[in-house]
């Protein structure tokens, strides 16, 4: 499995990056599970990178996120090992 970032040039726009999950399997179950792990990396990623804001402050993003991380941990036994999926990095294109 991999996840690449592809930046988008739209014109009038501020540049957006494209990302995409590719599994390689003929298995859906594994499919799933590598897709949910890819998930599970980029919100974790989106997370590290949101901007700071005062504690007190609500976040809709950021309780979303924590939310779905909180749904993937509880069926972590569902996603793909590390050992199954070698390659989890965001890779830029």
């Amino acid at each position: 499995m991999h996840v690449d970032t592809y930046p988008l040039y739209m014109p009038s726009s501020s540049p957006m990056n494209q990302y995409r999950v590719s599994v390689a399997t003929n298995d859906i179950r594994k499919a799933i599970a590598e897709t949910g792990t890819a998930l599970w990396a980029l919100v974790d990623e989106a997370l590290l990178t949101h901007e700071p804001h005062e504690i007190d402050e609500e976040c809709e993003f950021e309780e979303f996120a924590r939310d779905l991380l909180r749904v993937l941990t509880a069926h972590s036994d569902e996603l793909a090992s590390a050992e199954d999926v070698p390659d989890t990095d965001i890779a830029p294109s």
